[in-house]
C-alpha cells in the first residue's frame, strides 16, 4: 500500500526476512557462490522468498490480476529467461553501473551529481545480491489447439568436469581403471550462482537505445546466469548479504530496512507458442 501504512508493513516484511546467518539456509548455502568466506563467522543478511506463475487472470506472483499488474500470457507454452535484473528502490548511495556513459543518456536518464553532504542512512555504492531458483520449474506442453498440460521439473544445474590427459598419466599403465578417477573435480558438482549488482531505478533497464547501445544495456544492467530457466518457478530467493552494504553488516541491514521502499524484478524473456 502507498503511504505510511504501507511503508511500515514493508519494513516489517524486511525485518522478518532478516537472518543472523545466511548459512543457516540450506538453499543459500548450496547455491550461492562464496557466500561462506571460510572464516567461520556468521553471514548476516536478508532472504526474500516468493513464487512466480503464468496463469490466466493472475499476476506474476499468483495474485488476482489488478490495475498495473504484470503477467505473462498463457498462449506461450514456454516462457524462459534470457536475462534479468533487480531494482532496489529507495536505496541511498548507490553508484549505478556506468552511470556516466552514453547508455544512460540514450535511455533518457541523467548522470548523478556529486552529493553536497552525506546522508547518515547511505550505504555502499556497489551492493551485490543473489537470485536463486530453489523450487520447481513449470511449463505447459506444446498445444495442438487450445488444450495443454502443465509439466514441472526439478532442475539440477550441475557440471561435468573435464578429465585429465589419461595418456600422459599413470592410468596409461593400468589394465583397468574407472573414468571417474581421472576427473579433476567431483562429478555433477552444483553450479552455484554468483552475486550481481542491482540498480536503484527501473529506468536503467530502458531498452529505447538502438544497435550497440541496446546490447550494452543488456550486458551492463542485467544478469544472464539464469538463461534458459522458466519464468514460472514455485520458489525463488533473493539473498542480500549485509557485508556488501557496509563493513558493519548489521548496521548495513538496519539502514537497508529503513530506506529501501521496494524490490522489483526485471525480466528479459523469450517464448515458444507451439502449435
Amino acid at each position: 500500500l502507498r503511504g505510511t501504512e504501507g511503508d511500515s508493513t514493508w519494513q516489517d516484511v524486511l525485518s522478518q526476512s532478516q537472518m543472523d546467518n545466511l548459512l543457516d539456509d540450506p538453499d543459500v548455502r548450496r547455491q550461492c557462490l562464496q557466500i561462506d568466506l571460510g572464516n567461520g563467522l556468521p553471514v548476516p543478511g536478508i532472504v526474500l522468498s516468493f513464487s512466480t506463475t503464468i496463469d490466466a487472470g493472475k499476476n506474476l506472483f499468483g495474485h488476482p490480476l489488478a490495475a498495473r499488474d504484470q503477467a505473462f500470457d498463457v498462449s506461450s507454452f514456454a516462457t524462459k529467461i534470457f536475462a534479468m535484473g533487480i531494482v532496489l528502490e529507495g536505496y541511498l548511495g548507490m553508484n549505478d553501473p556506468n552511470s556516466n556513459t552514453h547508455v544512460i543518456d540514450t535511455a533518457g536518464g541523467g548522470s548523478p551529481t556529486d552529493p553536497s553532504s552525506v546522508d547518515p542512512r547511505e550505504l555502499s555504492g556497489a551492493p551485490y545480491v543473489y537470485l536463486i531458483p530453489v523450487g520447481v520449474d513449470s511449463m505447459r506442453s506444446p498445444p495442438l489447439g487450445d488444450q495443454s498440460k502443465i509439466r514441472s521439473w526439478n532442475v539440477n544445474d550441475v557440471a561435468i568436469p573435464l578429465p585429465f590427459n589419461i595418456g600422459g598419466s599413470e592410468f596409461s599403465t593400468k589394465k583397468l581403471y574407472q573414468s571417474a578417477e581421472s576427473l579433476a573435480e567431483p562429478l555433477f558438482g552444483v553450479r552455484k550462482h554468483q552475486a550481481f549488482r542491482p540498480v536503484s531505478d527501473p529506468a536503467y533497464f530502458n531498452m529505447s537505445g538502438e544497435g550497440n547501445a541496446a546490447a550494452i544495456q543488456i550486458s551492463q544492467f542485467s544478469n544472464r546466469r539464469l538463461i534458459g530457466r522458466s519464468v514460472w518457478n514455485s520458489q525463488w530467493k533473493i539473498v542480500i548479504p549485509g557485508r556488501t552494504l557496509l563493513n558493519d553488516p548489521k548496521e548495513g541491514l538496519r539502514r537497508f530496512i529503513d530506506t529501501v521502499t521496494d524490490v522489483k524484478l526485471h525480466f528479459i524473456t523469450y517464448s515458444y507458442s507451439g502449435n
